[in-house]
Order: C-alpha cells, then structure tokens, then sequence
C-alpha cells in the first residue's frame, strides 16, 4: 500500500470512528432498566477499538499521540483518575467506586482518541460541525413527532414528561440540542454554499422551538449564554472587520429566536407548553418546589464536604450518604441519587482534591481557548471555531451546575469532541518539539499498555452493570408492584455481583431477599440481606425485611429492634 493510500485510509477510519462516537446518543436501552448501561459499554468497545487500531498504525501516530497526553490538561484529567480511584480504599460502598471510576475512564479515554482522531482530519471544523448538524436533525425529529404524539394522546395538550427526544428524560434531551447549537450557528456564519447556510439555519429555529416545547428552565440559560456571546461575537466582528457576512450571519441567528418564540406562542402556548410563561418562573425563591430541593442537596453537600474535607465518601457513593441528609424529607424509596450539580457532589466524594482536579479540566480548556485566540496565529475561521467550542462547554456547565450529565454518556459525548478540538489546536500551535523518537515511543507504548491495563477491566465492569440492568428490570417491577413474578430458583443469578445496589439505591441482595422471606427461607434471606446493609446503610429497607422475619419466627424484640431502625431511619416511608 503506497503512503498516500495508508494516509487516505487513516483519515476514513479516524472519520468513521468520530461519527460513530457522536451517534452514542442513538444506542437504545436493550432490555436494560435504563439507556446509559448499553451505552457505556458501546462506548468501552469503541474505545477498545480505537485502541487497537491506534497500535496498528501507531507509527503514522506517533507524533499525535505524544502531543495529545503530554497537555497539562491531560496530565489534570489523569490527576481526577487517579485520585477517584484511591477512593475505592475509603468509600461507602467500594462497589460503586469501581462502576463510576470505569465509566470516568471511559469517557477520559474517548476524549483522548477523539483527540489523535482529529489530528488527522482536514476540513474537521466543518466536518464534525456537519455531522453534528445531521444528528440534531434526528433528535429534533423525535422531539417534534413526540410532540404530535403526545397532543393526540392527552387532549390536544403537551405532556413535557412524555417529550423525552432519544435520550431518557427531557432534561438529557433539551441539553444534547443546546450544546450542539454552537456548531450550527459556526455552520451559517462559515458555510460557502446557500443551502448550507438555509439547512442550518432551519436547524437551529427547529432546535430553539423544540427546546421551547421541552421547557427544560436550564437549557434556557444555556441558550441565552450563546445568543448573547454570538451577539457579541458578530458584533465585534464586523465592527473590527466591516465583513458583511458578520451583520448578516448575526441577522440570521437573531431571527432564528424570534420566530421560535413567536412560534411557540402562537402554536404551542395555550396547549401546555408556553416558553416565555416557563422562562419568567427562573429565580432563587422559596416557592419553587425544584428550587428549593436543589438548594437542599447542596447545604447537605457542603456539610458533607465540612465532615470530610481531604477525600470524601468514595467516587459514585453520594447517593448513598445524601441519604442520611434527606431521611426526613424522603417519600418511600425516591432517593437524592444526585445532587444537581457535578462540581459540588464530586468535592462531596472525593473531597477538596477530586473537586479541583476536576474544575480545573474546565479552567484549562478555557484558558487554553482564550490563549489560542489572543496569542496564537490561528485563521478567522479557526478561532471563531474556538469561541463557539467555548459556548459549548458554557452550556455544558451550566447544564453541571443544575443537573448531572456527568452521568449521562449522550450529553458527555459533545463535552468530549469539544475538549479534543481545544487540546488538539492548543498542542499543535503550543508544543515544542523536543524530544527524540525513541522518547516518544516508549511514552506511546507506556500510553497503549495503561490503557489496555485500564480499559479490559473497564469494559467487563460496564458488561456486568449492563447485565445486571438487564436484571433489575425484572426484579424492579416486581418490587414497585409488590409482586413474586420472579422464579425462586432464578432469583440468585438474575444480576450478577457488580454493582450490588439497584438504579435507585436499593441494595440488590435484600430485593431478592425479599423472595426467600415470601418462601419462609429465613437463613438464605438473612444472609442476603446482611450483605445488602453494607450496601446501602442508609436506606433501611434490610432492617424492614428483618423485621418481618423476625416477627414470623416469634422473636418481637429483634422485630421491634429492626421495626425501630427502619421507623426512625426514614419516617415518610409507607413500608
């Protein structure tokens, strides 16, 4: 194979590989009691993939290797890595440490692929911005054929819980179009061709009216963050310029808003779904029921983060401790599973250092995108580019300070093509090359033989939660229904041993004790349910099964005793 072919076939690989990372989102749930199981796992094998494919040609990305894990920002990121993993020696449920450290390694790995990935693609602003304008069409046609749907179903009313686009909530929808809004609006400013321009254009009135049906409040912060920074952007811009293209690029963008909220006041206001009345409701007050729990979360934080300020309750176990906070504000098993804002909850488990190792990922990339406009020698359409891959991560972390995409792999998958371009341009105009060939190589080998080491754990550990989603599928509805569907002699391996508390905190030993207790196998239900308590200590629902045993077998003290736990530990819990 001649160099040119090698280098064309590279570069259709490293495309292949990109699009296949940004259509993530599409990866349906697969039996599994939610979505995110299957795509972490569908994210591990792509990283697995790309690992692999990388030492196959890893002479013709020798150079892009080392540049991408020798940024500051990389070394920072590996820093989080580390330190979440050291929680495994002091968390709550260790467990869960390493189902939340496998998926941060992950998404740590993908950034860093996306990131060589790019290094090797021409036209890659226009590329991805292209790619990503075709998946928003997709999700924007899922919003609005749902919405139709929807008006048929409930009397010509809109149901917001029931306009859940691709992903699992609305909330995970409204944020995966408002952070791809960006790279349309750099579409119609840059785009060379008319129905370029007219096709963007038409995305982005069908994304603002899709997130005014939606009404996600958040997302609407997000949304004014971009308007406002591309107002100020188009405007510095033909002053400084005197560019045409700027005043009409910017005449555009406004009308695109305009129309969507003229749209949704005319067609959709009196059916339920009324953005404006939506908008007015944003405030800090005492009468908002959502605001007033998102304050609560995090005072339990920070009194948390006072208890325990060096490392925390483990990687992934706040949901476990919020508990404790919340007990007398819980209704049956609806548990704080996050604290609405992934800076505060990760300084919550992992202390002070998780939580600026971390903050500092988001300083880095600011800093370099703010250094590689002012300082670097870049084009126009290259640091325009890099202002809007700054409005994204805006929008990203807004999204973090209300809500949790930390945990949501379609959100994190724009967050990641976002890094990869900020860390790919700052490297290549920033990095010296100083270092031998021989240097470079043994950091590259040092680099596959890390990853391999981290990855193969990582993807059996997201196989097994995936498994076990497909399981608690099963045993969740007979708990919520309070039913015994489930064969006795098929209850012990329905799930396997990782992760050992079910999507909503619930230890999965004591659900499936409650089986043996139904069939009086007391011993086999007791041991169930001891190790289900060191799952999840503070939920109490072992103590109820241990109270029922008891109290069947005669002995009402230890019934009592267990009955007293429980009663005290939550007290609004029906059981």
């Amino acid at each position: 194979m001649s160099r040119v072919a090698n280098l064309d076939i590279t570069k259709t690989y490293s495309s292949v590989f990109l699009i296949l990372y940004l259509c993530l989102g599409f990866v349906p749930n697969l039996q599994a009691v939610d979505k995110i199981a299957p795509q972490w796992l569908f994210m591990g094998m792509l990283n697995l993939f790309s690992l692999m494919y990388f030492i196959y040609y890893r002479e013709k990305y020798l150079l892009s290797i080392f540049q991408s894990i020798s940024s500051f920002l990389i070394i920072t990121y590996t820093g989080f890595i580390f330190w979440g993993a050291f929680s495994y020696f002091y968390a709550i449920n260790p467990t869960e440490v390493l189902v939340n450290i496998s998926r941060h390694i992950n998404v740590f790995l993908m950034v860093v692929f996306m990131t060589v990935h790019l290094y090797n693609l021409k036209n890659k602003l226009s590329f991805i911005s292209y790619i990503i304008g075709i998946i928003l069409s997709i999700e924007i046609y899922y919003v609005l054929f749902q919405t139709i749907d929807t008006l048929d179903l409930v009397g010509n009313l809109i149901e917001r819980a029931s306009i859940k686009g691709v992903a699992a909530n609305p909330n995970i929808t409204a944020f995966s179009i408002a952070n791809k809004l960006p790279f349309v609006i750099y579409l119609i400013i840059f785009s060379d061709r008319k129905i370029s321009k007219l096709f963007s254009a038409i995305l982005l009135l069908l994304s603002i009216l899709c997130l005014s049906i939606i009404q996600s409040r958040a997302s609407y912060l997000a949304v004014i963050f971009i308007y406002l920074s591309t107002f100020s952007l188009l405007t510095f811009l033909y002053l400084k310029t005197k560019k045409k293209k700027f005043l009409h690029s910017l005449s555009i963008i406004l009308s695109t808003i305009l129309i969507g909220i003229i749209s949704n006041q005319l067609i959709f206001s009196n059916k339920g779904a009324d953005a404006l009345k939506r908008i007015s409701t944003i405030s800090v007050t005492n009468t908002d029921d959502s605001i007033n729990a998102r304050l609560r979360y995090y005072s339990h934080v920070l009194e948390q983060v006072k208890e325990s300020s060096i490392f925390g309750v483990g990687l992934g176990n706040w949901k476990l401790k919020s508990i404790k906070y919340e007990a007398q504000d819980l209704l049956g098993y609806v548990v704080p599973y996050h604290a609405h804002s992934d800076f505060i909850q990760l300084g919550a488990e992992l202390g002070i250092v998780g939580f600026v190792l971390y903050l500092g990922i988001f300083l880095l990339a600011v800093i370099y995108v703010f250094r590689l406009i002012i300082k670097s020698g870049l084009g126009e359409k290259e640091k325009v580019f890099l202002f809007f891959m700054l409005l994204s991560l805006g929008s990203y972390t807004i999204d973090a300070n209300l809500n949790f995409p930390i945990a949501r792999p379609q959100v994190l998958i724009i967050w990641g093509i976002v890094l990869a371009f900020i860390i790919g341009f700052y490297q290549k105009v920033n990095f010296k090359d100083q270092f031998s060939d021989s240097k470079k190589k043994i950091t590259r080998t040092s680099f596959f033989v890390m990853s391999l080491i981290a990855l193969i754990p990582s993807l059996f550990i997201s196989f097994k939660v995936y498994e076990s989603l497909k399981g608690q599928m099963q045993l969740l509805q007979d708990f919520n229904s309070n039913q015994y569907n489930l064969p006795l002699n098929k209850v012990e391996n329905i799930t396997p041993n990782i992760p050992n508390i079910t999507v909503t905190t619930i230890p999965i030993n004591s659900v499936k004790a409650r089986y043996f207790v139904k069939y009086k196998k007391y011993d086999k239900a007791i041991k169930l349910i001891e190790s289900g308590t060191k799952a999840s200590p503070f939920l109490f629902y072992s103590e109820i099964l241990k109270s029922q045993i008891y109290e069947e077998l005669g002995k009402l003290d230890s019934a009592k005793f267990y009955a007293k736990q429980a009663f005290f530990g939550l007290p609004n819990n029906q059981l």
